[in-house]
């Protein structure tokens, strides 16, 4: 989706929400609105999951690289950020989230559920049912739930006057989170390509796609090769994928602001629903924006990387 229209429907649901007591049932109804929509575009991502057969071939060349490529970008991009919590004050804005322990514990569960069963038949539907003729629909069908789930995410904002004072509170820190991000991401990658026997440039590369598996992907390939594009575009379609799984397991074990850290780029758009529903209405406004800068990276880095 667009960045411009991604700001546009956040921007309408904050909007609305400051208009709305706190009280009001509407919140209610937006939620459950909301929870649809997560519904809809996880089963939306994992038909689009199974019905892309480019993907499926790589799976077994390259897949346990790009799996492992995945798995280390996220663990130390959450290491980075549980890290230098402490260091840098960072939990200072989440003052919002009084009650955010009690309420992880029954998220947790549920949420998980909803994700595994939700992607598990998209994908099903995706590889074994879905039409070639219909594979045009998934698309708009991803893009129309995800802005239903921004607009939601807004209201939340907008009717959670406390968040506004904490960002206040963050100031300039809270640019230190993509940061912290970008780092645990392409210290993961190195290490892992220097034990798998890859270049430190083309290792860097892989991990600046930052869960943005088609700009990276086609950048790697045009500057580098079609192998290490391919490899590029599939490790970060696991890094998106693998978050949607873990963000519940990563916000029980290290809190709620660690659930920015798994999805990279992606929590500008389609995690960041997941990770307003994982860490709470606190992180939502820096998740965007970690996101947002992430994404701003992807370019600049990974032609820099491989131009080394």
């Amino acid at each position: 989706m667009d960045f411009y229209l991604i700001l546009i429907f956040l921007a309408c649901g904050i909007f609305l929400g400051f208009q709305i007591d706190e009280k009001s049932n509407f919140l209610n109804i937006s939620d459950n609105i909301t929870k649809l929509g997560l519904i809809i575009l996880l089963a939306a991502m994992g038909a689009n999951l199974g019905s892309n057969e480019e993907i499926f071939m790589q799976l077994g060349r390259i897949g346990l690289q790009a799996f492992l490529f995945a798995l280390i970008t996220i663990v130390f991009s959450v290491l980075f950020i549980v890290s230098f919590t402490k260091i840098l004050n960072l939990n200072n804005f989440l003052l919002s989230g009084k009650n955010e322990q009690v309420e992880t514990e029954a998220v947790e569960s549920n949420l998980s559920l909803i994700i595994f069963l939700s992607v598990i038949v998209g994908i099903f539907i995706g590889y074994f049912l879905l039409e070639p003729e219909y594979y045009s629909w998934i698309d708009p069908l991803t893009n129309y739930s995800l802005a239903v789930l921004l607009f939601g995410v807004g209201v939340d904002i907008g009717a959670s006057r406390e968040i506004i004072a904490d960002l206040k509170l963050m100031g300039w820190k809270i640019l230190a989170i993509p940061f912290l991000i970008a780092a645990g991401s392409l210290i993961g990658a190195i290490l892992l390509g220097l034990v798998l026997g890859f270049a430190v440039s083309e290792s860097a590369a892989v991990g600046a796609g930052f869960g943005w598996y088609s700009l990276s992907g086609v950048l790697i390939s045009k500057l580098h090769s079609a192998e290490l594009g391919s490899l590029a575009f599939l490790s970060n379609v696991f890094r998106e994928l693998m978050t949607v799984f873990l963000l519940p397991f990563v916000v029980k074990h290290f809190g709620s602001l660690a659930a920015i850290a798994p999805g990279g780029a992606t929590t500008m758009d389609v995690t960041l629903p997941l990770v307003k529903e994982s860490g709470g209405e606190a992180v939502v406004i820096p998740a965007f924006i970690s996101g947002a800068v992430l994404s701003t990276l992807v370019p600049v880095l990974v032609p820099f990387f491989l131009g080394l």
